[in-house]
């Protein structure tokens, strides 16, 4: 098992920039870092929506965070189940 490190986040940015600047290094180490890298960069953002979606202080809110959040991971339509906060469109008036 692989062991795990934390960093201070401006060191981790700095990092990003450095492997996915203009003046990149090439070769095999630098893609493996430049991959995880990006790899820790989508699970940042994913935690980011998936909290804004918990801590939204109104249904429509949490609402639009959390099909954020599963357009970005990638659910389609088809296999996403209604909300506990989504608020019913009024019935329409004939």
């Amino acid at each position: 098992m692989p062991k795990h490190i934390q960093i201070e986040y401006e060191l981790f940015l700095d990092l990003y920039d450095y492997f996915f600047g203009d003046e990149a290094p090439d070769g095999y180490e630098a893609d493996n870092i430049r991959r995880q890298l990006d790899q820790k960069v989508d699970k940042i953002i994913n935690r980011e929506l998936f909290s804004r979606y918990k801590r939204a202080p109104s249904g429509s809110e949490r609402e639009k965070a959390r099909q954020e959040y599963l357009d970005r991971r990638g659910v389609t339509s088809g296999y996403r189940t209604p909300s506990e906060w989504h608020q019913e469109e009024p019935p329409l008036e004939e």
